[in-house]
């Protein structure tokens, strides 16, 4: 298992340093060192303001999912783990934030790992969902040069528009979830039926805290929130991009927030370094950017993005630390959910 780590850790800093190169070979540094330099602190603080709208709109929807668990649940309570867990996978390998939220937190919130994962796994699909919408919505905007170019970017807008409805479909039907998963449970249970034995209660679980949290008014409101959050991070790209006098079309950062976004599901090293980078630039140069803008453009918005959430999850996992021993007692919803 440690040698699957190694191998993983050693992938992922390799593909960081590939993209990396990719994205510093068409780069003056001078130019970019200027292009830095000159950038507007103002906007940038404007910038860093909204994206801590978008976080408070996603840990209030986090909060409102796990009330339907425990309603004792604060916001402040649903913000300590949600933030410490961000701030991890910005900074250790393999996503270790989302282990710790779900395992070490369960005495913090007074719910099972299992109603957390769930949550987990709605937040994701959600916001998939609005991340795909928002990829598919950008290259219907964006005007391509030639006719071919522009067949490939509506057919390729075309995808991303159905895979976000085919999501909506999980969301407001999650039992739909359930027949595969029974299937890949029969699996497990013909080659390794004592590993079955022991992750069927676990799922049962899940599934149970799906059916709590998930009724359409509910998912219609959780929408809500994931979508005004992923709106006002994107303005946030926007806003650094016009932070950089020299990004002659600032307006690629409503396209570089999908493309970055979705970078991050490639392995790399902790933080998405390299990854992250050369998406951005890619999307920023798209819509007519100089290399060297777009790099800046790519090094800005990755430092608001990392910088200001590393540290409020750090200051969150110290709060945690002292106050770990006033987790909730256990209460009637641990033994259903």
């Amino acid at each position: 298992m440690n040698y699957k780590r190694i191998i993983k850790f050693a992938i992922g800093i390799f593909t960081s340093i590939f993209f990396i190169a990719l994205v510093l070979r068409s780069v003056s540094f001078e130019n970019l060192a200027e292009s830095l330099g000159g950038a507007k602190l103002d906007t940038l603080a404007v910038s860093i303001v909204l994206l801590v709208i978008a976080y408070v709109l996603r840990i209030k929807r986090s909060q409102i999912m796990l009330v339907a668990v425990n309603p004792n649940i604060t916001f402040g309570r649903s913000a300590v783990p949600y933030m410490v867990s961000i701030a991890a996978n910005n900074v250790l390998p393999f996503r270790v934030g989302d282990i710790l939220r779900a395992i070490n937190f369960s005495p913090w919130l007074g719910v099972s790992t299992a109603s957390i994962l769930a949550v987990m796994m709605l937040e994701r699909l959600m916001d998939l969902l609005v991340i795909i919408g928002f990829f598919g919505g950008a290259l219907f905007l964006f005007h391509a040069q030639e006719s071919r170019e522009l067949a490939l970017q509506h057919s390729t807008a075309l995808f991303l528009i159905l895979g976000a409805v085919l999501i909506a479909g999980f969301l407001f039907f999650p039992m739909l979830l359930r027949s595969p998963v029974e299937w890949f449970m029969a699996v497990i249970k013909y080659f390794v039926p004592k590993l079955e034995s022991k992750i069927r209660p676990f799922i049962d679980r899940i599934f149970r805290t799906l059916t709590v949290i998930v009724h359409r008014p509910l998912m219609l409101l959780l929408l809500g929130y994931t979508i005004l959050s992923w709106l006002f991070e994107a303005y946030t790209f926007y806003m650094v991009a016009c932070a950089i006098p020299n990004m002659v079309n600032p307006a690629a950062g409503w396209l570089a927030m999908p493309v970055g976004t979705l970078s991050t599901a490639l392995p790399s090293s902790p933080g998405y370094v390299g990854t992250f980078h050369y998406f951005v630039t890619v999307a920023a140069r798209a819509l007519g950017n100089s290399p060297d803008a777009s790099t800046a453009f790519a090094i800005l918005i990755h430092l608001v993005l990392w910088l200001p959430v590393t540290l409020c999850g750090a200051l969150c996992f110290v709060y945690w630390t002292i106050k770990r021993s006033s987790a909730f007692p256990s209460h009637s919803a641990n033994s259903e959910f």
